[in-house]
């Protein structure tokens, strides 16, 4: 007679399969690639719009009866507390976009669709030594390729700003965390996970996209872009972690002096 206070065991269930988890496919990562970039732009065409008719600038074209002055134009959108704040509040418009873009890819989650795998201790030292060294050595050279001093972009929005720090978390924080958002975390984990696109097309297709975004840089500075975005890129292959990339853009030397400068409109 069974004993109804210990009933027989059930027999054990197998384990369910693990669901495969596949990112957004190449078109999908493109559209919201596109998408991720017209928020961006939105954003700031929005800011630039918004302080043209703060400053009466649209009424000092319309009545000027001499041709625009373009130069003199773009010095008074360089400035730094303009850039900063736009730069700045873009975080707001693209990072979340990005985050829900890798949640609503179930059964993915919103961080570890953008790389949120454990990085071991040593790695963090390794790649900021990398990323340190490159940047000492684009230093080094900046003065024979033409590249000495600090970019005029950068001259100009740091003599403008009444808030520096606004400036800082500007250039400093917004831009490189948007950047990495969608460059080495959108994009890369949906053209990295698609079995049709190997790891070098991933490392050059958003590096060259990354340094077109600067293109308002000297040639020269541009490959150096290029060759930095292709070394973020392999940090986030090795660690499957975004926050590495976005860590060394903070912490690198020589390229965030010229590179984190930028007109508004590609901030």
């Amino acid at each position: 007679m069974e004993n109804p206070y210990h009933p027989p065991h059930a027999e054990a269930q197998p384990p369910l399969p693990e669901v495969e988890k596949t990112p957004w496919n190449i078109c999908f990562t493109l559209l919201w690639g596109v998408i991720l970039f017209m928020i961006w732009q939105t954003v700031q065409g929005i800011g630039l719009v918004t302080y043209m008719l703060k400053e009466g600038l649209f009424g000092e074209i319309t009545r000027s009866n001499e041709p625009l002055d373009t130069d003199e134009l773009m010095v008074r959108l360089m400035d730094g507390d303009l850039v900063g704040l736009l730069s700045f509040i873009t975080i707001f418009a693209v990072c979340p976009v990005a985050w829900f873009l890798g949640k609503a890819k179930r059964p993915w989650g919103g961080w570890e669709y953008l790389g949120s795998a454990a990085v071991r201790w040593w790695k963090w030292p390794f790649w900021l030594a990398v990323t340190y060294l490159l940047g000492l050595g684009m230093g080094l050279l900046g003065p024979s390729l033409g590249l000495d001093g600090m970019h005029e972009s950068m001259v100009q929005m740091a003599t403008s700003t009444d808030f520096p720090i606004l400036l800082f978390l500007g250039l400093a924080v917004g831009a490189p965390l948007v950047e990495e958002f969608v460059f080495r975390g959108i994009l890369w984990r949906g053209w990295r996970g698609d079995t049709q696109v190997s790891l070098w097309v991933t490392l050059i297709v958003t590096s060259a996209l990354w340094a077109i975004l600067h293109g308002q840089y000297e040639p020269i500075l541009l490959v150096f872009i290029f060759v930095f975005g292709i070394t973020l890129g392999i940090a986030r292959e090795k660690t499957g972690n975004l926050w590495v990339p976005v860590c060394l853009l903070y912490t690198s030397p020589s390229p965030r002096d010229r590179t984190r400068s930028r007109m508004p409109s590609s901030a």
